[in-house]
């Protein structure tokens, strides 16, 4: 087979080389501006969160001392849950709103839950000691009770839920009441503060990003375009002139194998169009059998279209005496007849080991070596059997029974179709492959329709007899 030249290798490296060197630069630049943007963004996350944080703590301890005044304002003595200061106070509590899903509540003496905005829809919450929870203050003087925080001031920090996360609480004794009050924002309401005001940062970072990225790639592909509209040009005629002296020696070499098979079929002087007709044969029926078998394409059928008709081809090395007898052969004539197969294969390897691997001729030494196999077993040269003769050969085995039965030969008259056809199908199992067999029994009109319109009534060279 024609390979490519060293001069197209060499410019399709550069190619190559130039494209993927573009395509690195651009993608280095890529991944520095996505990390310097994505740690840029981090940066400002962070910050942005701890500001929002300290914000929220000093309103915390605002509104709580703004609070104070608020829930004792009219309240005469401790509350006492089910009274009626309790209900003012609670209803107070209930009208206070915080962002975020903030909100207020109220601690007894031992620390339960006296007011909070959900109590009269989860009464249960009266039971919630929160007087006992580790208070992490905000200005690191370490852990204290909730409960036990000092009174006469406002205390920040922060509480963990078990279920409900971190807390940034404020808190607060209230003398008049009898009660802690304790103003909550949950950090999942900082989060969402968060992430809205650094949403816009990193909108137009990611924005900025983008801009340059594309700006990059396009300058590049612009750059690589200029550079590469010659490299193109001179591969793009590479290609045609690879194309065109790859079809030629493709042609060159079928019609070198073909007139090969001619001369073998030439000496066989009684066959005729004998070589057409099995490529016709070989043809319908591997139409048919790709419906059941995947390896049957459009370029395994175009090969068979060749490579059947080099079935035969190591006749060329079969003495005319032997290949002309019109009479039975003796044992020795019959083994000197069977190393037609192997002739014919040695014949194919030795061309396809000076021209390098190709799949027709694959096929062609499979089918010159095993046309002749039988499905049981008792066939020639090697004896295989089933499926381990190639589907190739199978094919082509029954096709060249059927075109010697109904051919004419020195020796024998041409059978009529119907006979067989009966043959054929009486050998199905042991000859022939049932599978094929059955196909062919499916389009046996067909080959009726080739048989009359390619048999001729005279062989198409001198028939010479052996004496």
């Amino acid at each position: 087979m024609v390979r490519k030249s060293a001069y197209k290798r060499f410019w399709e490296a550069r190619f190559r080389t130039k494209r993927g060197a573009i395509v690195a630069i651009v993608l280095l630049q890529a991944v520095v501006l996505g990390l310097g943007w994505i740690v840029t963004f981090r940066q400002v996350r962070h910050a942005t969160a701890e500001a929002v944080q300290d914000i929220v703590l000093d309103e915390n301890v605002r509104v709580s001392e703004w609070l104070v005044g608020q829930l004792a304002e009219g309240v005469d003595g401790p509350l006492e849950y089910g009274s009626e200061n309790w209900s003012m106070v609670q209803e107070r509590v209930e009208r206070v709103q915080l962002p975020g899903d903030g909100f207020a509540c109220l601690l007894d003496e031992e620390g339960k839950i006296l007011c909070h905005p959900d109590l009269r829809r989860l009464p249960s919450l009266r039971g919630d000691v929160l007087g006992h929870m580790s208070l992490t203050t905000a200005d690191d003087e370490g852990d204290l009770m909730l409960g036990s925080a000092p009174r006469a001031e406002t205390v920040a920090g922060q509480l963990r839920f078990f279920l409900g996360g971190t807390h940034f609480v404020a808190t607060r004794y209230v003398p008049e009441l009898g009660a802690r009050l304790v103003v909550h924002q949950p950090e999942a309401g900082l989060v969402s503060l968060s992430s809205k005001a650094t949403f816009v940062v990193g909108v137009v970072a990611g924005a900025a990003v983008l801009s340059v990225m594309g700006l990059t790639a396009m300058s590049t592909f612009w750059v690589m375009r200029r550079y590469d509209y010659a490299l193109e040009e001179i591969n793009r005629s590479l290609e045609d002139e690879v194309e065109r002296r790859t079809h030629e020696n493709l042609r060159a070499r079928d019609a070198l194998i073909m007139g090969l098979a001619k001369l073998a079929d030439c000496r066989d002087s009684d066959t005729g169009l004998h070589l057409e007709r099995i490529s016709r044969y070989s043809c319908l029926l591997a139409e048919r059998l790709a419906d059941i078998r995947p390896e049957i394409d459009e370029a395994w059928i175009d090969r068979l279209r060749l490579a059947s008709s080099l079935h035969d081809i190591g006749k060329v090395g079969v003495p005319d005496e032997l290949l002309l007898k019109p009479g039975r052969f003796t044992p020795d004539e019959h083994r000197r007849m069977q190393a037609h197969t192997t002739i014919g294969a040695d014949t194919l390897i030795a061309i396809r080991r000076e021209l390098g691997d190709d799949d027709l001729l694959d096929m062609s030494i499979c089918i010159a070596l095993e046309h002749h196999e039988r499905w049981d077993g008792t066939g020639y040269p090697l004896g295989i059997a089933g499926e381990r003769i190639a589907l190739e050969a199978r094919i082509v085995a029954l096709v060249d029974v059927y075109d010697a039965l109904t051919s004419w030969r020195v020796y024998k008259a041409a059978m009529s179709h119907e006979e067989a056809v009966a043959i054929i199908t009486e050998s199905s199992g042991s000859h022939f492959d049932p599978v094929i067999v059955g196909v062919f029994r499916s389009i046996e009109h067909e080959f009726d329709a080739v048989r009359m319109d390619m048999h001729g009534d005279a062989p198409s060279c001198p028939v010479v007899l052996a004496a």
